[in-house]
């Protein structure tokens, strides 16, 4: 045991981390989905696997890397904590409560459900689309990999756009789903059958990592706070269903190069997930510590910041052209083609420089946590669905930064436009006052203390 922690230190300080953050869910019967919780266990476990640097392409982190990954951690950490003393210094309450009883009693879930088929429609016009190029649903077709390659030389369009919907039906059904949020039974079941529905006609139509990664963790947060708390021992089976996924999805896009992955030894299986972990750190190191043969990216003072925000108008993709900036795959930061992913701090460093790596993610922390603790009051449909969302991309972080990608604001106008025309005789989401008592039980299951 010393003579692997005295090999891979840096691995070895990542999973106690990772190990405090499942024992204190566990033991303290803390909440698991808590900002600086998830923030903490997806950047340490993802970094304590890339150190393993079973890639020799994961090479140590220069100086400046540690101090932006440590530097970020800590401001989130810091905004995290700032709003919970606040909010302890307001009275506010620090158990998971209720539904707003104003919500529960006006909100037209009627008309949540019927608006939420409108992002179903458009998934559905993704599968149509899907139909008329591969003639049958992608994964049901002789060979699914030929057609989600650049490789396969087939174009399907924008068809994949209108796919990732579903994760946006699964978010909105699934709000629908729970009876402490929807009383009506006959829309709750039907909700149900939709969040089934969108995630298996997504796989079959197109086998997609991201979809179906977002839309089974939307579920279990959202089972976590309308439900019954979610225990470390079922985090810890879902990473390895998510691992079973990854590796089963992969050779589905055969990514194992034709091989047949039950006649592949484990360390050539577990190759693949590892360069999808290790690559968005080298690649970090890579891009703020380029070599003196590359041409180092500029940075984008911030414009790049909002691409997301505008992409869908045009706007953001012209000024990357206009300025020579990568697109959606990293171009110049690729340190092996093909695997062109990089942390979030990336995107931050490359916008806003090193203020920006503090600055940033404190901020993030500072409004995540503070919905977070919206939570511990009267909540609303809006705020646990955007939660959902939200923290599932910070757990994220360690491969993609969310915030430019203009699908994710479309998502955003779509549920703020259902959630609020859904309301009926609400002025405003009442929060619980300071003194008002808390409840003890959900569901009948005792609700742990955040």
């Amino acid at each position: 045991m010393f003579t692997w922690v005295a090999e891979y230190p840096v691995t070895t300080v990542m999973f106690l981390v990772v190990l405090f953050c499942l024992l204190q869910s566990w033991l303290l019967k803390k909440d698991f989905f808590s900002p600086p919780t998830v923030y903490c266990f997806s950047q340490c476990i993802t970094l304590g696997i890339a150190y393993l640097q079973i890639d020799k392409t994961m090479t140590d982190f220069k100086p400046l890397t540690w101090m932006i990954w440590i530097g970020a951690l800590l401001a989130f950490t810091t905004g995290s904590f700032l709003a919970r003393l606040v909010a302890k210094q307001k009275g506010w309450p620090d158990r998971v409560s209720e539904p707003s009883p104003e919500y529960t009693k006006n909100y037209r879930w009627n008309l949540h459900v019927a608006l939420s088929l409108i992002p179903f429609a458009i998934f559905l016009f993704g599968v149509y689309g899907i139909v008329q190029h591969v003639g049958t649903l992608l994964l049901l077709s002789d060979n699914p990999a030929r057609f989600m390659t650049k490789e396969g030389g087939m174009d399907l369009g924008y068809t994949p756009v209108y796919l990732s919907a579903a994760p946006l039906c699964v978010l909105l059904f699934g709000a629908a789903s729970f009876k402490r949020f929807n009383p009506e039974r006959g829309l709750r079941i039907f909700s149900r059958c939709m969040v089934v529905v969108s995630i298996v006609l997504n796989m079959f139509a197109y086998p997609n990592r991201g979809n179906l990664f977002l839309s089974l963790a939307v579920i279990i947060i959202m089972f976590n706070y309308l439900h019954k708390r979610v225990s470390a021992a079922w985090i810890i089976f879902c990473l390895a269903l998510a691992l079973a996924a990854f590796i089963g999805l992969g050779s589905i896009r055969n990514q194992y190069s034709g091989n047949s992955v039950e006649n592949m030894a484990a360390s050539a299986v577990m190759e693949l997930p590892y360069k999808y972990v290790a690559n968005n750190y080298w690649n970090l190191d890579y891009a703020v510590n380029p070599p003196v043969d590359r041409e180092y990216h500029p940075h984008t003072y911030g414009i790049d910041f909002f691409h997301g925000m505008f992409e869908f108008l045009v706007a953001g993709p012209s000024f990357r052209r206009s300025f020579h900036w990568d697109g959606l795959f990293n171009e110049s930061i690729e340190k092996i083609h093909g695997f062109n992913t990089a942390s979030y701090l990336w995107e931050v460093y490359k916008d806003l420089y090193m203020p920006g790596v503090f600055i940033l993610p404190f901020l993030v922390g500072l409004a995540l946590s503070t919905l977070h603790l919206k939570l511990c009051g009267a909540f609303t449909p809006r705020q646990v669905i955007f939660y959902s969302m939200f923290i599932y991309f910070i757990g994220w972080w360690f491969f993609t930064p969310g915030y430019k990608q203009g699908i994710y604001w479309f998502w955003v106008y779509i549920i703020f436009f259902i959630t609020t025309v859904s309301v009926k005789g609400v002025k405003k989401a009442e929060s619980l006052p300071a003194d008002a008592p808390v409840p003890d039980k959900v569901d009948g299951q005792l609700q742990a203390e955040q």
